[in-house]
């Protein structure tokens, strides 16, 4: 009897609590309340963020925007690139007496925004100042990210950023958490902004000797921001400006700019971690594998090219041993997505390009100024080869397991990089003539955004430079759309189907 007294109380209680008038016609028009659990995964602590106005239970529709994220960041750089296109290709974006093509313009604008470098037309000699405006205007967007610049507008602004702009800013700047993802965003562009003028005073400083004032200051404010964001535009090419002060050869110069590229190829969260480390002496596993195989990479690739025969007998046989260690260390540290040239590339040996095509391709951080498959995946998959061939059945690096996740995430990477690179290499080579080696280095330079030429891409037809312009594209939102798609969760299968194993090697 007092078991069924018990349930028969209980259920008096809500209707004790329930407003005057409401009955059961009224519960049947309020929406069911869906478990937590099958919305979206945030912790207690990072509801907090949600204002008064997100409700407390999340609709399954807006669960499918969240999913379309990686989209947002697509059409936002494709608009990005349309409207860059457009400016340069009004008539004040030409230099006086030169004509930029919609194909031209489009392929600056790509390379601009994806912060490639690769050119078909001289930055210094064939656009105006109000063109090299627009170029670095859309490689400051596309270095830092245009999610970036819109949370600094939006707060600006006063406008509310809702829960969805939140995911989309914890996606583009690659972080684990919802509640630090704003706080990145400006911490990005504070840092960004910061350390791109404290390298522009120094080149200012250093090049006011030799330039006049208004053109030092511009061109330190250019190359400062162009070095940072590892864009490889510079303003020397085809000029006598860099020939005033040795740009190629002068220590400090190379010095400031080599700074600011590794710095921007580290990325945000790699320098948040080392600033963070005098407080609590840890670093993460990311910031770990990513200074380990970046320094790897530099000494090897310095070493590779300081022995070149080809630059000892033909580039520069008067330079001294320290000369030629800071032109070795710049070239390598550049090729990493930087590509800003100071070696004519084309009389290097083949061992030294084929080094700087491999260091491309594998390029910087993740959620970095840079591109390429990122060190993070190499190392993870280093790790797990090693793990393999020694029997392990984890992969371990530094008393960190690596979840399994990580290492098909890791793996679908670098097969679809891969797989790009091939095609378009063989697409290419089929209607333009030269060797595959030379077309190679080309695509791998445009996927990887590090800008380094062999002096084919201004040799490239209009359907050649809409395929090199879509392979940057992708080489800047490819790899990143993978693993964002990757990682967005799945309803779990109720079925399970038997494992067979498969034949290998």
């Amino acid at each position: 009897m007092n078991t069924a007294a018990e349930p028969q109380s209980d259920s008096h209680e809500p209707e004790e609590q329930r407003p005057a008038g409401a009955g059961p016609a009224a519960d049947r028009r309020r929406p069911p309340r869906l478990p937590y659990q099958h919305k979206i995964p945030i912790v207690e602590e990072e509801l907090e963020l949600l204002d008064d106005e997100t409700p407390d239970v999340i609709p399954l529709k807006r669960r499918r925007e969240w999913m379309s994220g990686p989209w947002v960041l697509i059409f936002g750089f494709a608009f990005i690139i349309l409207i860059g296109t457009v400016l340069l290709k009004l008539p004040w974006s030409a230099a006086p007496g030169k004509t930029i093509t919609w194909s031209e313009a489009l392929f600056t604008s790509t390379s601009a925004t994806t912060v490639t470098g690769l050119v078909v037309r001289n930055t210094a000699q064939d656009f105006s100042f109000f063109g090299q405006l627009v170029i670095l205007f859309l490689l400051q967007v596309g270095g830092v990210g245009f999610i970036s610049f819109s949370v600094l507008l939006f707060r600006l602004i006063g406008r509310r950023i809702t829960l969805q702009t939140r995911f989309i800013v914890q996606q583009s700047l690659g972080t684990s958490r919802v509640s630090g993802a704003l706080d990145l965003a400006l911490y990005v562009l504070g840092v960004t902004l910061s350390l791109e003028a404290v390298g522009a005073l120094l080149l200012y400083l250093r090049w006011r000797s030799h330039l006049p004032e208004g053109e030092a200051l511009w061109y330190a404010i250019f190359h400062a921001i162009s070095s940072y964001c590892n864009a490889g535009f510079d303003l020397f090419s085809g000029t006598e400006a860099g020939v005033l002060f040795g740009f190629g050869t002068d220590w400090f110069t190379l010095l400031v700019m080599g700074v600011l590229i590794l710095l921007g190829g580290f990325g945000i969260t790699v320098m948040y971690d080392l600033w963070s480390y005098r407080f609590d002496r840890t670093l993460g596993l990311n910031t770990r594998l990513t200074l380990i195989l970046a320094l790897v990479l530099t000494v090897t690739g310095t070493a590779i090219v300081m022995i070149d025969p080809n630059l000892h007998r033909n580039l520069f046989p008067d330079l001294s041993w320290g000369k030629r260690f800071a032109v070795g260390l710049f070239t390598v540290v550049s090729a990493r997505t930087a590509g800003l040239t100071i070696l004519p590339l084309d009389q290097l040996s083949e061992g030294s390009q084929l080094i700087i095509m491999l260091w491309m391709f594998i390029g910087g951080a993740p959620a970095s100024m840079a591109g390429g498959v990122s060190t993070s995946t190499v190392a993870v998959l280093l790790v797990a080869v090693l793990a393999t061939a020694r029997g392990h059945s984890a992969a371990v690096s530094f008393q960190r397991t690596l979840p399994n996740e990580t290492i098909a995430k890791a793996v679908a990477i670098m097969t679809v990089s891969t797989l790009l690179v091939t095609v378009v290499t063989l697409i290419l080579s089929l209607r333009h003539e030269g060797d595959i080696f030379t077309v190679g280095f080309e695509v791998v330079s445009a996927f990887a955004n590090a800008g380094y030429s062999l002096d084919f891409t201004s040799k490239l037809d209009a359907v050649g430079r809409y395929l090199i312009a879509f392979t940057m594209f992708w080489g800047r939102l490819g790899p990143l759309t993978i693993v964002v798609a990757l990682a967005q969760s799945e309803q779990p299968t109720l079925i399970r189907y038997p494992e067979e194993p498969v034949i290998l090697g």
